[in-house]
């Protein structure tokens, strides 16, 4: 039976998930269908049926690991007692995982950059978190800082909690 559902959802997942394998270990050039169908473990086929296009498939990706960054957010401001600094210190890539999904999203930002319909959609997703980020009583110069400070962590140059600490201070001088 063909149709939306759990498992039309899971496969999809399935597949995205391969296409962020790659693109971590060797960036958004080496994807292709036939790539992400072996590292997905299904057919070329299955791929197509989801994503027809290469274009489709990594269009689909950037909005996948955008929507995962916007969820992260929203859920630490569920239950933050300072929205600011919630919104902010979650840019900090403190687990394997969540260094995994920076380098993902900043290799699909790169990408962007010379793709004229996802680089829209980039600049749309950074209004939002700068609109965002104002509604809190925030400015880009924040949103740099956590965007240097998250990719110092990346290399090594800074721990999470001394990034995390930046950012406090820096909030702090805004007073």
């Amino acid at each position: 039976m063909r149709g939306l559902g759990a498992a039309h959802d899971e496969r999809r997942a399935a597949i995205l998930e391969a296409v962020f394998a790659i693109v971590d270990a060797e960036g958004t050039h080496q994807v292709s269908i036939r790539r992400v169908a072996e590292r997905a473990g299904v057919s070329v086929g299955r791929v197509q049926h989801y994503f027809p296009s290469k274009d489709e498939l990594l269009s689909a990706a950037f909005t996948a690991i955008n929507d995962r960054g916007t969820a992260r957010v929203q859920a630490r401001l569920a239950d933050a007692s300072s929205p600011l600094e919630a919104v902010l210190t979650e840019l900090i890539p403190e687990s394997e995982e969540d260094r995994r999904l920076f380098r993902v999203a900043q290799a699909f930002e790169t990408h962007a950059l010379t793709n004229s319909v996802l680089s829209l959609s980039l600049k749309e997703s950074y209004d939002d978190l700068l609109g965002l980020l104002a509604a809190l009583g925030g400015g880009p110069e924040l949103l740099a800082l956590a965007l240097g400070l998250a990719n110092l962590t990346l290399t090594g140059n800074l721990t999470a909690a001394q990034a995390r600490a930046i950012i406090r201070s820096g909030i702090e001088k805004r007073g």
